[in-house]
């Protein structure tokens, strides 16, 4: 991929007639190759009213670009937050005394709503609103949730009764009601105004935007698809704040966040980028570029369809290098395969596992597009198998990270570690500017499966100077960590 970027950076270079020194595309893909996403976003969207005519094609595509892998990373964390931080709060919810959390019911219970089960997230919730001492606002926050486990279990009546008794003059109580809503798809209930009217109530106060409200608004925002809206929103707040800070004794405090959070940003994020991309298809230089990214941006979203369609312009463009096609041709394979059209697919990646000569770039493609849709190819992961046995060097590292991706899916933790260990930049192991972030959050989670914490959390110590919101996953890590080791007292991350 590193190398495809180089070439998208060329073509972005050869789309402007004279690019100075510091010219904000140039410096925007810099800034995009070193991993520093959130920098090179805001730097070009300052600059995207000043450019250059004849420049904003080649801003867009790069804006496109950066939006995606922005987006991609967040898909992946929100994953890998979702599993750790119920495994954590599974475990606090085993203990038993004075030493209990009480809090942990209401983050279970929304936990498991966001992973979409909102049958075991009710026991939870109910447990937390019967709990002695607890404050109305909280009470209110767990009925709302209550209210949507019931709902998409069918029990409208329910769900009605609680949501009629959560007080609305409250901002966070209000935007709590406004996600609510907006996840049950009940849009003759206003979710969007609710979201705009509890943002301005917090904003009005000086006291700052509490984390649960952010959360719920841009959930609100990403449902809608109010992109602009949502980046502003994120771009303007402090990703690493956890949502509640429980004192459960004087040794013992747990933080608190949203699971929902980083699903939503990458949600905005995606978004974003395909709408960049789509305004990048009107310079008729980069059209082909900008379709290889738009078949990738509409494939994670899940709009198959026009994946197809970009992804085939991009195959057919003759000017395009016969490596790129190949590459997105293991992409098509798996957009076939999603229509069910698997026979055809998997003859796709079992054919260009087999071209000669080798290109593990191409393989690496193909293992990536399996794994992505969760579809076993023993065929080309032999042939990647044996391909990685024999060579050496930085010119397999992309196939050692495919593999690693590949097992990563099967659950072969062990496996996964080690291909992507193999695969990763030996001198500087777990700098961004080195290696993609995606797969460090890849190897992170093998690391976490195969209890190896310390390796994980340096990892994502590594990641939280660029990328501060996967402090959320480090909590609930070394939290486990803490547990499983007796150790007692706070989770300390520096």
């Amino acid at each position: 991929m590193k190398r495809f970027i180089f070439f998208c950076a060329m073509m972005v270079s050869l789309s402007a007639a004279s690019f100075a020194a510091e010219d904000p595309v140039t410096h925007a893909m810099k800034l995009f190759e070193k991993r520093h996403y959130g920098e090179a976003e805001g730097m070009l969207r300052a600059r995207l009213s000043s450019l250059e005519q004849g420049k904003e094609g080649a801003a867009y595509l790069t804006l496109g670009m950066i939006y995606l892998k922005n987006a991609e990373l967040h898909r992946e964390l929100q994953q890998v937050s979702a599993a750790v931080s119920t495994d954590y709060l599974k475990k606090l919810t085993s203990l038993k005394g004075k030493g209990r959390s009480r809090f942990v019911d209401l983050y279970l219970g929304e936990a498991l709503l966001e992973a979409g089960k909102p049958d075991q997230a009710a026991a939870p919730l109910e447990q937390f609103i019967a709990s002695e001492g607890i404050e109305p606002r909280s009470s209110a926050i767990a009925k709302a949730a209550l209210g949507l486990s019931y709902y998409l279990r069918d029990n409208k009546q329910k769900a009605e009764e609680l949501w009629g008794g959560v007080d609305t003059a409250d901002p966070e109580l209000k935007s709590a009601l406004a996600a609510a809503y907006s996840k049950a798809g009940l849009v003759e209930k206003n979710p969007l105004a609710l979201a705009d009217e509890s943002l301005s109530q917090a904003k009005k106060s000086g006291k700052g935007i509490p984390t649960r409200l952010l959360k719920n608004v841009l959930a609100v925002y990403a449902k809608a698809g109010l992109t602009e809206k949502g980046l502003a929103l994120v771009n303007s707040s402090d990703l690493k704040t956890f949502s509640y800070r429980e004192v459960v004794s004087r040794t013992k405090v747990i933080n608190f966040y949203d699971l929902s959070l980083l699903g939503d940003i990458s949600t905005i994020h995606l978004q974003a980028s395909i709408a960049a991309l789509e305004k990048a298809l009107a310079d008729a230089k980069l059209r082909a570029t900008v379709n290889y990214y738009l078949g990738e941006a509409y494939s994670l979203s899940g709009n198959v369809e026009q994946s197809m369609k970009t992804t085939a312009a991009f195959i057919s463009s003759s000017q395009m290098p016969q490596q790129y096609r190949d590459k997105a041709m293991a992409r098509q394979g798996a957009n076939q395969y999603l229509r069910g059209r698997q026979f055809e697919a998997l003859g796709v990646w079992d054919e260009l596992s087999q071209k000669q000569p080798e290109d593990p770039e191409v393989l690496a493609a193909v293992l990536i597009a399996c794994s992505g849709i969760k579809v076993d190819c023993p065929k080309p992961a032999k042939k990647a198998v044996a391909s990685v046995e024999r060579g050496e060097g930085r010119k397999i590292s992309p196939l050692n990270i495919a593999l690693g991706k590949y097992y990563l899916g099967k659950k072969d933790y062990a496996r996964a570690a080690s291909y992507m260990e193999a695969g990763r930049d030996k001198s500087n192991k777990n700098k961004i500017e080195s290696n993609d972030p995606v797969m460090l959050v890849n190897l992170a989670e093998a690391y976490y499966r195969t209890k190896k914490f310390s390796e994980a959390l340096e990892i994502y110590f590594e990641m939280s100077k660029q990328f501060p919101e996967v402090r959320q996953i480090q909590e609930a890590m070394q939290g486990i960590y803490s547990m499983e080791h007796k150790s007692a007292g706070d989770v300390k991350i520096f």
